[in-house]
C-alpha cells in the first residue's frame, strides 16, 4: 500500500549524535560566536499544501518565491509505503520526493529534550483504506489507551499500548532515517564545508543516518487530528526517550535523548507490529464515534 503524505517533518537537529559527528569533522554546529558562521542541522520537511516561512529559516529548497521577508514554497510531494513481512511486522517506508530543508525557529525547549522527532501525516481520506488493507491483523483493543493534545479547536488523539507507554505510543522494533541520499542535504553540506574550511572529501566518511539501537526505547504514536469536530489527518510520530547521551558541544557539555546509532544509509523505514498499528488506528478512530 502506498499513500501520499499531507506533511512530513524529520527533526535531525534533535540528534546529538549527528551534531557530534559534524563537530568532529570541523563544522561549527549550530553556530560560531566568534565568526558568526552558522551550520544548523536541517529539518527535512515536505507539505502537500506548500509552506511559508521566514527567509532566514530556509536552508535549501528546489523551488520557492521570495515575498518580503518570507520564502513561499510551493506544493511538495512525499509518500509512505506500508508492507507486511512474513512475521507480521509492518514496514513503514517514508519517501520524500519533494522537500525542503529548514532551520528550527526559537524554542524555549531544546529539541534534544523532545520525545517526538519525526512526524508524518496523511489526509484523513486514507483512514478507511488503511483499515481495510490491514484488516486481517486486527486484534482485541484490550491494553490500548488514548491520550490527546491540542488547543483552539484542533486536537490530536493518539493511541498507546500499555500504561507505561503514554508518551511513546506502540512499540517500535527498528527504524532508519538519515540525511544520506537527499540531494538538497548533500548540496547544503558541501556549501557549509566550504564555508567552515572543511575538506570536501571528508563528507564521504560522515555518518549522518540514525538507526535504532537494541537499548533505544522507541515508539510510534498513531493518531487522528480533529479540527472543530471534523477528522482531518492521520498522524504517525516517532519518539525516542532513552538512553541519555552526552556530547561536548562548542560551548560546553550537552545532554539529551538518544536518537539511535549513527550509520550511513539512505533507507528510511520504521518497523512495528501490524496488529499494534491497526489496533491503534481503530482505537483512535472510535474515540469520537
Amino acid at each position: 500500500m502506498e499513500f501520499e503524505l499531507k506533511g512530513m517533518n524529520v527533526f535531525f537537529p534533535a540528534s546529538l549524535e549527528i551534531q557530534e559527528e559534524l563537530l568532529k569533522a570541523g563544522f561549527k554546529v549550530p553556530y560560531d560566536k566568534e565568526t558568526g558562521r552558522r551550520t544548523p542541522i536541517p529539518v527535512v520537511s515536505s507539505s502537500m499544501d506548500g509552506r511559508k516561512l521566514r527567509r532566514g529559516r530556509l536552508l535549501k529548497a528546489g523551488d520557492f518565491e521570495t515575498k518580503s521577508k518570507f520564502a513561499v514554497i510551493p506544493e511538495e510531494r512525499a509518500f509512505i509505503e506500508l508492507e507486511v513481512t512474513e512475521k507480521d511486522f509492518l514496514l513503514i517506508r517514508p519517501k520524500p520526493l519533494e522537500y525542503h530543508l529548514e532551520e528550527l525557529g526559537f524554542l524555549s525547549v531544546p529539541p534534544r529534550l523532545w520525545g517526538t522527532w519525526a512526524s508524518f501525516s496523511l489526509p484523513f481520506s486514507a483512514y478507511d483504506a488503511l483499515l481495510s488493507g490491514l484488516e486481517e491483523f486486527k486484534e482485541d483493543r484490550k491494553g490500548f489507551y488514548t491520550a490527546s493534545k491540542g488547543s483552539r479547536g484542533r486536537i490530536e488523539v493518539y493511541a498507546y499500548k500499555g500504561r507505561t507507554r503514554k508518551d511513546l505510543g506502540i512499540p517500535v522494533f527498528g527504524y532508519s532515517l538519515g540525511l544520506h541520499g537527499l540531494t538538497l542535504a548533500e548540496e547544503y553540506l558541501r556549501e557549509k564545508a566550504e564555508e567552515n574550511g572543511v575538506p570536501e572529501e571528508r563528507l564521504r566518511y560522515l555518518k549522518l543516518g540514525l538507526r535504532k539501537r537494541k537499548e533505544t526505547k522507541a515508539g510510534l504514536r498513531v493518531g487522528i487530528v480533529w479540527e472543530n469536530g471534523t477528522p482531518v489527518e492521520v498522524t504517525l510520530k516517532l519518539s525516542t526517550t532513552e538512553p541519555r547521551v552526552r556530547i561536548q558541544g562548542l560551548y560546553g557539555e550537552l545532554v539529551g535523548k538518544s536518537r539511535g546509532e549513527l550509520t550511513r544509509t539512505d533507507d528510511w523505514y520504521i518497523v512495528v507490529h501490524a496488529s499494534d498499528f491497526i489496533t491503534a488506528l481503530e482505537t483512535v478512530g472510535g474515540t469520537f464515534g
